[in-house]
C-alpha cells in the first residue's frame, strides 16, 4: 500500500507541472580546478539537480571541439559564458580518435582532455557525451567503419561480441580522460550521458540490457550521475534505466515534461537538446535560425528548467566527417553539408548572430546578479584575391589502389577496408544494342562505356538506372562512385554501405567479372607513375594553385561557386566537400590551416576538366542567400 500511495503522489506531482524551481537559477557556483563538487538529484520528488546540496539550473551550450579549430576553442567557450550559460555539452566522435591501424589520435582537435580543462579554466561545467554512438550528423554517428565491413552488422547490441569488444576498448580509453575530470574529482564534468537517442533506433534487437551495460561500465569507473537524451513519447523513453535523469530532445512544452516524469519518476527532466536552428543537406535551402527556441528559453528561465542549446555553435565537419540521413530502408538519402553552421547563435567562424544577443538578454534579465562578461569579438577574417588553379592531371590519371581480384558481384568499399572516398569499378560488357544499366550506386556515380561518358546516378534522387549506347564490340564499363558520409540516424546505420551495392544488370542480364580500384581521399591523390597511356578526355581533374599570403593568415571562406562537385585541400588539410547545387557554396578555412608565404590549394573536381579551373577567392563570410525555402525544423520524432 505504501508503494501504491507513493506512486499516486508522484503522478499527482508530475501532473502539477512542478519539475524545477526558479531558485535554482540563483546557484551561481562555478568549477574550481581541484575542488570537488557533487551533482545529485534531490528536492521535492527528486526532480531537481542539486549542486553541493543546493538547487542548480544547468544552462548549457553544445560545442563539438572536433568541429572547431583548436585555436578558437577558448573564444567559443567565452562567448557561451558571456551569454549567461554555465555549462558546455559535447559529443565525442569515436571514429575520429581510433585510427585505421588501431592506434589512437588525441592530438589537435581530438585533444578532448585539453578541451575539458579549458572549460574548467573558463569557469564552465561540462556535460560529457561519449556515445559510443552519438548521431550528431557525423559519419556513421561516430562509430568506426570497420564495424560494418560485414554484410550484416547489428550495432548497439550486447549480442554482437565484436561490437561490444570494440566499444569496451573505446570506453576504456575515454574513461582515462573523463574520470579524473569528474566534478567529484575536482574537474568540471557534472554528468555523463549514457549513449544517445537509443529509443529512436528502431532495430529488431533494441534492448534495455545495452543501456544497462553502459551504466554498469561507468559506475564501475566511479562515474555518476547519468542522463539519457531521448524523445518525449512513451516509445522513446522505454529504455531509460531507473535512477537516470531524462533529457528530452527537445522539451518544448509542459506536456512533454509531465509525460517524462510519469515514465521516469524521481529524477530530473530537462531539455537536453533545444534546437536554435536545424541541420542542412545538399540541395536544400540555406541556414536559418529558429524563433521557437527563443520562446523555449524564456520558459526555462521563468521556471528554472535546465537546458542545452543544440547546437550553440556548430562549426565544421572537416574532411570526410559529415554524415547523412535516410529513412529506415535507405531511401530518401540526404547527405549533410560540410558546414555545420546549423543556424546557431554563434556562426561557423565564431560570428555572433542577432539571436545570440536575444538569448543573452533573456538569460541576463532572469538572473540580475549573474554579472556575465562582455562577449568577445569575432576572430578576424581575410579576403584572398581571386586565383585560378591549373590542371595537373585528369581524374583517370590519378593513382588508385586495388584491382588485385576479380569479383562476380561488386564489393562494397567497407569490405575492402575503405571509408568513403572514391571507388572505380570496371567490367567488360559484350557487344549488343542499347540497353538499360541497373545498379545501386552509393552515393553518386559517373558512368562510362569505353571513352564515352554516358551520365550520372544520384542516390539522393533515387536514380538506379540509365541507358547505355549500343556497342559493335565488347567494351569496358566503368563506374566511378563518389561517396558521402554514412547514415548517422536510425537503424539503417547498420546497413549503409558505399560503392556499388549488390548486383549490376545490363538489359536484365547480370554483369560479372568486376575489378575495383580505390581512392580513399584522406590525402591529396597522386598521379600514376606512368600516365602516358591514360585517356585524357574523361571528366574531372586535379587542380592546384600556390597562393602567397604576405600577412599573417586569418580565417577565410573559399568561394567554390564556379566549380561543380568535389573536394578541396589547403596545405594538405581536407576542408571537405563542395557542390554547386548548394546551399553551401563557400568552405570555411581556418587560419590554422594557412601560413604566411606560399599555400598549396588543391581541388579535385569530378566534372570540370578545363586546363584552367574556375576562379576561387577567399571571402570574409559564408554565403547566406536563400534560393529556396527549407524550414528550420525542430526534431521530428515519429
Amino acid at each position: 500500500m505504501k508503494w501504491l500511495n507513493a506512486m499516486i503522489a508522484m503522478a499527482a506531482l508530475a501532473m502539477s507541472g512542478a519539475w524545477a524551481s526558479p531558485v535554482a537559477m540563483g546557484n551561481l557556483q562555478r568549477p574550481v580546478t581541484g575542488q570537488s563538487a557533487v551533482l545529485s538529484f534531490g528536492g521535492e520528488g527528486g526532480r531537481e539537480f542539486m549542486l553541493d546540496g543546493k538547487p542548480f539550473q544547468i544552462r548549457s551550450g553544445e560545442i563539438h571541439p572536433q568541429r572547431v579549430p583548436r585555436q578558437h576553442w577558448r573564444h567559443r567557450i567565452r562567448t557561451a559564458k558571456a551569454m549567461g550559460l554555465n555549462t558546455i555539452a559535447f559529443y565525442v566522435f569515436w571514429n575520429a580518435l581510433e585510427q585505421e591501424d588501431g592506434s589512437w589520435d588525441f592530438s589537435g582537435r581530438n585533444d578532448i582532455a585539453a578541451f575539458i580543462d579549458m572549460c574548467a579554466e573558463e569557469g564552465m561545467w561540462v556535460l560529457f557525451r561519449p556515445g559510443p554512438y552519438v548521431c550528431g550528423e557525423w559519419d556513421l554517428g561516430g562509430l568506426p567503419t570497420y564495424l560494418i565491413r560485414d554484410a550484416v552488422t547489428p550495432l548497439r547490441y550486447t549480442g554482437n561480441a565484436q561490437f561490444m569488444e570494440a566499444q569496451t576498448r573505446y570506453l576504456e580509453k575515454i574513461a582515462e580522460i573523463a574520470i579524473p575530470r569528474l566534478s567529484r574529482n575536482g574537474g568540471p564534468i557534472l554528468m555523463v550521458q549514457l549513449e544517445n537517442e537509443y529509443g529512436s533506433y528502431k532495430s529488431p534487437h533494441d534492448e534495455l540490457a545495452y543501456i544497462e551495460w553502459l551504466k554498469t561500465f561507468w559506475e564501475g569507473k566511479g562515474a555518476g550521475p547519468f542522463y539519457l537524451s531521448e524523445g518525449s513519447s512513451n516509445h522513446h523513453l522505454r529504455f531509460v534505466p531507473r535512477g537516470v535523469a531524462v533529457g528530452l530532445d527537445p522539451a518544448d512544452n509542459a506536456g512533454q515534461m509531465r509525460n517524462a516524469l510519469r515514465i521516469a519518476p524521481g529524477v530530473p527532466v530537462f531539455s537536453s537538446e533545444t534546437y536554435p536552428g536545424w541541420l542542412r543537406h545538399w540541395g536544400e535551402g540555406n541556414w536559418t535560425p529558429s524563433r521557437n527556441a527563443l520562446n523555449s528559453v524564456r520558459w526555462y528561465m521563468r521556471d528554472g528548467v535546465s537546458f542545452n542549446l543544440f547546437v550553440y555553435h556548430g562549426g565544421t565537419s572537416f574532411g570526410l566527417t559529415a554524415g547523412a540521413n535516410s529513412n529506415e530502408n535507405g531511401d530518401n538519402f540526404q547527405p549533410d553539408l560540410t558546414s555545420y553552421d546549423y543556424g546557431a547563435p554563434v556562426g561557423e567562424n565564431g560570428n555572433l548572430t542577432r539571436e545570440y544577443f536575444e538569448y543573452r538578454d533573456i538569460i541576463l534579465r532572469a538572473i540580475p546578479g549573474l554579472n556575465a562578461p562582455e562577449p568577445p569579438s569575432t576572430p578576424p577574417t581575410m579576403v584572398i584575391p581571386a586565383f585560378s588553379p591549373e590542371k595537373l592531371y585528369s581524374l583517370n590519371e590519378l593513382r588508385a589502389v586495388g584491382e588485385t581480384e576479380s569479383f562476380d558481384t561488386p564489393p562494397t568499399l567497407e569490405s575492402l577496408g575503405q571509408n568513403q572516398g572514391i571507388g572505380i569499378y570496371t567490367a567488360v560488357i559484350p557487344a549488343g544494342p542499347a540497353a538499360t544499366l541497373s545498379c545501386r550506386a552509393h552515393d553518386y556515380a559517373l558512368v562510362y562505356v569505353g571513352d564515352k561518358f554516358v551520365g550520372t546516378l544520384d542516390r539522393r534522387l533515387g536514380q538506379r538506372s540509365l541507358e547505355l549506347p549500343g556497342r559493335d564490340r565488347p567494351a569496358v564499363l566503368k563506374i566511378i562512385v563518389d561517396t558521402f558520409g554514412h547514415v548517422n540516424f536510425c537503424s539503417y546505420t547498420e546497413k549503409d554501405r558505399k560503392g556499388l551495392i549488390g548486383s549490376v544488370t545490363l538489359g536484365g542480364e547480370e554483369v560479372t567479372g568486376w575489378r575495383v580500384q580505390r581512392m580513399p581521399l584522406t590525402t591529396v591523390p597522386h598521379p600514376m607513375i606512368d600516365v602516358s597511356g591514360a585517356r585524357a578526355d574523361e571528366q574531372g581533374g586535379l587542380y592546384r594553385s600556390l597562393v602567397k599570403l604576405t600577412e599573417e593568415p586569418q580565417d577565410t571562406f573559399l568561394d567554390m561557386s564556379g566549380w561543380n562537385k568535389g573536394y578541396v585541400w589547403v596545405n594538405g588539410h581536407l576542408l571537405g566537400r563542395y557542390w554547386n547545387i548548394g546551399p553551401q557554396l563557400r568552405l570555411y578555412c581556418p587560419a590554422e590551416f594557412l601560413r604566411k608565404g606560399n599555400n598549396a590549394i588543391e581541388v579535385l573536381d569530378l566534372h570540370i576538366s578545363d586546363d584552367n579551373g574556375p576562379e576561387i577567392s577567399g571571402c570574409t563570410e559564408r554565403n547566406m542567400e536563400v534560393t529556396r525555402a527549407t524550414r528550420a525544423l525542430n526534431n521530428q520524432w515519429d
